[in-house]
Protein backbone atom coordinates (compact mmCIF):
# COMPACT_ATOMS: atom_id res chain seq x y z
CA UNK A 1 0.00 0.00 0.00
CA UNK A 2 1.10 3.38 -0.65
CA UNK A 3 -0.06 7.02 -1.43
CA UNK A 4 0.94 9.38 -4.66
CA UNK A 5 0.40 12.89 -5.29
CA UNK A 6 -1.72 12.84 -8.67
CA UNK A 7 0.27 14.09 -11.43
CA UNK A 8 -0.58 13.86 -15.48
CA UNK A 9 0.05 9.98 -15.64
CA UNK A 10 -3.20 9.61 -13.24
CA UNK A 11 -5.80 11.46 -15.19
CA UNK A 12 -7.27 8.35 -16.65
CA UNK A 13 -8.18 6.80 -13.24
CA UNK A 14 -9.54 9.14 -11.02
CA UNK A 15 -13.32 8.55 -8.50
CA UNK A 16 -12.30 4.84 -7.81
CA UNK A 17 -15.42 5.30 -5.55
CA UNK A 18 -17.86 4.71 -8.86
CA UNK A 19 -17.17 1.15 -10.51
CA UNK A 20 -18.56 0.50 -14.11
CA UNK A 21 -21.66 -0.53 -12.65
CA UNK A 22 -23.05 2.17 -10.68
CA UNK A 23 -25.52 4.40 -12.02
CA UNK A 24 -23.19 7.16 -11.96
CA UNK A 25 -20.51 6.04 -14.17
CA UNK A 26 -22.56 7.86 -16.77
CA UNK A 27 -20.87 10.67 -15.49
CA UNK A 28 -17.45 9.70 -15.26
CA UNK A 29 -16.20 10.82 -18.84
CA UNK A 30 -17.09 13.56 -18.18
CA UNK A 31 -15.68 14.15 -15.03
CA UNK A 32 -12.30 12.52 -16.36
CA UNK A 33 -12.10 15.45 -18.95
CA UNK A 34 -12.68 17.83 -16.10
CA UNK A 35 -10.13 16.09 -13.84
CA UNK A 36 -8.00 15.99 -17.06
CA UNK A 37 -8.05 19.64 -17.72
CA UNK A 38 -8.53 21.45 -14.22
CA UNK A 39 -5.89 19.70 -13.13
CA UNK A 40 -3.15 21.59 -11.06
CA UNK A 41 -5.65 24.89 -11.12
CA UNK A 42 -8.72 23.75 -9.93
CA UNK A 43 -8.33 19.96 -8.75
CA UNK A 44 -5.30 18.19 -7.39
CA UNK A 45 -4.86 15.21 -5.07
CA UNK A 46 -3.07 12.06 -3.80
CA UNK A 47 -4.45 8.54 -4.43
CA UNK A 48 -4.05 5.42 -1.85
CA UNK A 49 -2.62 2.41 -3.94
CA UNK A 50 -2.77 -1.66 -3.49
CA UNK A 51 -0.24 -2.26 -6.10
CA UNK A 52 -1.55 -1.07 -9.39
CA UNK A 53 -4.89 -0.04 -8.16
CA UNK A 54 -6.45 3.00 -6.70
CA UNK A 55 -8.55 2.02 -3.89
CA UNK A 56 -8.63 5.71 -2.06
CA UNK A 57 -8.39 9.31 -2.72
CA UNK A 58 -8.18 12.82 -1.67
CA UNK A 59 -8.97 15.64 -4.11
CA UNK A 60 -8.47 19.58 -3.75
CA UNK A 61 -7.85 22.88 -4.77
CA UNK A 62 -5.75 25.40 -3.38
CA UNK A 63 -7.56 28.62 -2.21
CA UNK A 64 -8.76 31.29 -4.04
CA UNK A 65 -9.06 28.64 -7.08
CA UNK A 66 -11.15 25.96 -4.85
CA UNK A 67 -14.98 25.58 -5.99
CA UNK A 68 -16.49 25.70 -2.76
CA UNK A 69 -18.81 28.47 -1.86
CA UNK A 70 -17.13 29.99 0.91
CA UNK A 71 -14.49 33.43 1.05
CA UNK A 72 -11.18 32.22 1.97
CA UNK A 73 -7.94 33.89 2.28
CA UNK A 74 -5.16 32.16 -0.05
CA UNK A 75 -2.90 29.42 0.73
CA UNK A 76 -5.67 26.90 1.78
CA UNK A 77 -6.20 23.47 0.78
CA UNK A 78 -9.75 22.34 0.42
CA UNK A 79 -10.72 19.58 0.32
CA UNK A 80 -13.44 18.23 -2.43
CA UNK A 81 -14.01 14.50 -1.67
CA UNK A 82 -11.79 12.11 0.34
CA UNK A 83 -12.74 8.12 0.05
CA UNK A 84 -11.95 4.65 0.73
CA UNK A 85 -13.08 1.42 -1.17
CA UNK A 86 -15.29 -0.22 1.39
CA UNK A 87 -12.55 -3.37 1.87
CA UNK A 88 -10.18 -1.07 2.70
CA UNK A 89 -12.34 0.55 5.55
CA UNK A 90 -11.02 0.58 9.10
CA UNK A 91 -7.91 -0.69 8.18
CA UNK A 92 -5.90 3.13 8.76
CA UNK A 93 -5.50 3.73 5.37
CA UNK A 94 -7.43 6.36 5.74
CA UNK A 95 -4.94 7.92 8.31
CA UNK A 96 -2.28 6.78 6.03
CA UNK A 97 -4.13 9.43 3.01
CA UNK A 98 -4.21 12.00 5.52
CA UNK A 99 -0.74 11.71 6.84
CA UNK A 100 1.28 12.03 3.38
CA UNK A 101 -0.99 14.87 2.32
CA UNK A 102 -0.77 16.91 5.63
CA UNK A 103 3.23 16.01 5.52
CA UNK A 104 3.51 16.92 1.51
CA UNK A 105 1.47 20.24 2.11
CA UNK A 106 3.05 21.33 4.94
CA UNK A 107 6.71 21.05 3.00
CA UNK A 108 4.74 23.86 0.27
CA UNK A 109 4.35 25.87 3.36
CA UNK A 110 0.26 25.72 3.26
CA UNK A 111 -1.46 27.92 5.67
CA UNK A 112 -4.06 24.55 6.30
CA UNK A 113 -6.56 22.02 5.04
CA UNK A 114 -9.99 23.23 5.18
CA UNK A 115 -13.17 20.70 4.60
CA UNK A 116 -16.86 20.79 4.25
CA UNK A 117 -17.86 17.87 6.20
CA UNK A 118 -21.59 16.86 6.10
CA UNK A 119 -24.03 15.61 9.03
CA UNK A 120 -24.53 13.00 6.49
CA UNK A 121 -23.16 9.39 7.39
CA UNK A 122 -23.05 7.92 4.01
CA UNK A 123 -21.01 11.08 2.45
CA UNK A 124 -17.49 12.53 4.13
CA UNK A 125 -19.25 12.91 7.88
CA UNK A 126 -17.85 14.85 10.31
CA UNK A 127 -17.05 12.38 12.96
CA UNK A 128 -14.99 10.77 10.93
CA UNK A 129 -12.72 14.23 10.49
CA UNK A 130 -12.33 14.78 14.13
CA UNK A 131 -10.57 11.82 14.09
CA UNK A 132 -7.69 13.29 11.51
CA UNK A 133 -7.03 16.11 13.81
CA UNK A 134 -9.84 18.43 12.07
CA UNK A 135 -12.17 21.06 14.19
CA UNK A 136 -15.11 22.76 13.42
CA UNK A 137 -15.12 26.57 12.37
CA UNK A 138 -18.33 26.69 10.81
CA UNK A 139 -21.25 25.76 10.19
CA UNK A 140 -24.26 25.94 7.67
CA UNK A 141 -26.44 22.78 7.57
CA UNK A 142 -25.98 20.20 6.03
CA UNK A 143 -22.24 21.09 6.08
CA UNK A 144 -19.56 21.44 9.23
CA UNK A 145 -16.60 23.23 7.86
CA UNK A 146 -13.63 21.71 9.15
CA UNK A 147 -9.74 23.02 9.56
CA UNK A 148 -6.78 21.25 10.46
CA UNK A 149 -3.84 24.35 10.79
CA UNK A 150 -0.58 23.34 8.93
CA UNK A 151 1.91 26.63 8.51
CA UNK A 152 -1.43 28.63 10.15
CA UNK A 153 -3.42 27.83 13.36
CA UNK A 154 -6.32 30.22 12.15
CA UNK A 155 -7.55 31.26 9.16
CA UNK A 156 -10.12 34.13 7.56
CA UNK A 157 -13.86 32.12 6.53
CA UNK A 158 -16.44 33.94 5.16
CA UNK A 159 -19.85 31.10 3.78
CA UNK A 160 -20.99 32.76 0.65
CA UNK A 161 -24.59 34.12 0.95
CA UNK A 162 -26.53 32.43 -1.85
CA UNK A 163 -27.87 35.01 -4.04
CA UNK A 164 -30.17 33.71 -6.56
CA UNK A 165 -33.24 35.78 -7.83
CA UNK A 166 -35.25 33.48 -9.61
CA UNK A 167 -37.93 33.89 -12.09
CA UNK A 168 -41.55 35.36 -10.81
CA UNK A 169 -44.63 34.25 -12.86
CA UNK A 170 -43.21 30.53 -12.66
CA UNK A 171 -41.47 28.42 -10.81
CA UNK A 172 -37.80 28.14 -11.97
CA UNK A 173 -34.94 25.31 -11.82
CA UNK A 174 -31.63 26.76 -12.04
CA UNK A 175 -29.29 24.02 -13.16
CA UNK A 176 -25.17 24.47 -12.77
CA UNK A 177 -23.33 21.98 -15.26
CA UNK A 178 -20.41 20.96 -12.66
CA UNK A 179 -18.00 17.98 -13.55
CA UNK A 180 -15.79 17.66 -10.75
CA UNK A 181 -18.36 14.95 -9.22
CA UNK A 182 -19.42 11.82 -11.58
CA UNK A 183 -22.85 12.09 -9.38
CA UNK A 184 -23.47 15.56 -10.59
CA UNK A 185 -23.01 15.35 -14.74
CA UNK A 186 -25.87 12.05 -13.78
CA UNK A 187 -27.98 14.90 -11.49
CA UNK A 188 -28.14 17.38 -13.94
CA UNK A 189 -29.54 15.01 -16.02
CA UNK A 190 -32.30 13.77 -13.85
CA UNK A 191 -33.05 17.06 -12.52
CA UNK A 192 -33.41 17.93 -16.21
CA UNK A 193 -35.59 15.59 -17.27
CA UNK A 194 -37.83 15.67 -14.31
CA UNK A 195 -38.22 19.58 -14.57
CA UNK A 196 -38.97 19.61 -18.76
CA UNK A 197 -41.44 16.58 -17.52
CA UNK A 198 -44.11 20.00 -15.91
CA UNK A 199 -43.61 21.44 -19.52
CA UNK A 200 -45.13 25.00 -18.68
CA UNK A 201 -45.52 25.19 -15.03
CA UNK A 202 -41.40 25.16 -14.65
CA UNK A 203 -38.69 27.19 -16.05
CA UNK A 204 -35.42 25.59 -16.76
CA UNK A 205 -32.10 28.00 -16.19
CA UNK A 206 -28.92 26.46 -17.38
CA UNK A 207 -25.72 27.61 -16.70
CA UNK A 208 -22.09 26.98 -16.54
CA UNK A 209 -20.26 25.45 -13.39
CA UNK A 210 -18.08 28.02 -12.95
CA UNK A 211 -15.92 29.99 -9.88
CA UNK A 212 -16.90 33.05 -11.22
CA UNK A 213 -20.77 31.63 -10.88
CA UNK A 214 -19.91 30.41 -7.77
CA UNK A 215 -18.53 33.41 -6.43
CA UNK A 216 -21.80 35.57 -7.91
CA UNK A 217 -24.68 33.31 -7.25
CA UNK A 218 -23.00 31.57 -3.50
CA UNK A 219 -23.66 28.47 -4.83
CA UNK A 220 -22.94 25.45 -8.17
CA UNK A 221 -25.82 23.48 -5.95
CA UNK A 222 -28.78 22.72 -7.83
CA UNK A 223 -31.69 25.14 -6.95
CA UNK A 224 -35.43 25.08 -7.32
CA UNK A 225 -37.04 28.83 -7.13
CA UNK A 226 -33.86 29.91 -5.51
CA UNK A 227 -33.75 27.56 -3.14
CA UNK A 228 -31.37 24.81 -2.13
CA UNK A 229 -33.79 21.65 -1.99
CA UNK A 230 -31.40 18.76 -3.18
CA UNK A 231 -28.07 17.62 -1.78
CA UNK A 232 -26.55 14.59 -3.11
CA UNK A 233 -28.02 11.92 -5.48
CA UNK A 234 -31.50 12.36 -5.17
CA UNK A 235 -34.75 10.03 -6.06
CA UNK A 236 -36.83 11.44 -8.96
CA UNK A 237 -39.42 10.96 -6.89
CA UNK A 238 -37.36 13.69 -4.34
CA UNK A 239 -36.95 15.80 -7.25
CA UNK A 240 -40.84 16.25 -8.20
CA UNK A 241 -41.96 16.33 -5.20
CA UNK A 242 -39.63 19.67 -4.32
CA UNK A 243 -40.90 20.80 -7.69
CA UNK A 244 -44.44 20.26 -6.51
CA UNK A 245 -43.57 22.01 -3.06
CA UNK A 246 -42.48 25.01 -5.01
CA UNK A 247 -45.32 25.41 -7.76
CA UNK A 248 -48.11 24.91 -5.00
CA UNK A 249 -46.04 27.70 -2.75
CA UNK A 250 -46.59 30.06 -5.95
CA UNK A 251 -50.21 28.97 -6.56
CA UNK A 252 -50.67 30.09 -3.17
CA UNK A 253 -48.79 33.73 -2.94
CA UNK A 254 -50.71 34.90 -6.12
Amino acid sequence: MHVKKVGSDDVESPYCCITAESPFAEGLPESRAWFKAGLGEHVEGYHLYDGDKVVGHIYYAVSPKALLPYEIESGVACIYCTYVLRGYLHKGYGRMMFDYMKNDLKSQSVKGILIPATEFREWMHYELFFKQGFQPIKEHSPYKVMYFPLAEKDIALEILDLNYSPSKNKVEVTLFKSSFCPVSPFMYNRIKKVAQSFGDKVKLVEMDGTLENMKRYGTLEPLINGKIKLYGPASEEGIMTAIEEEIFELSRQN
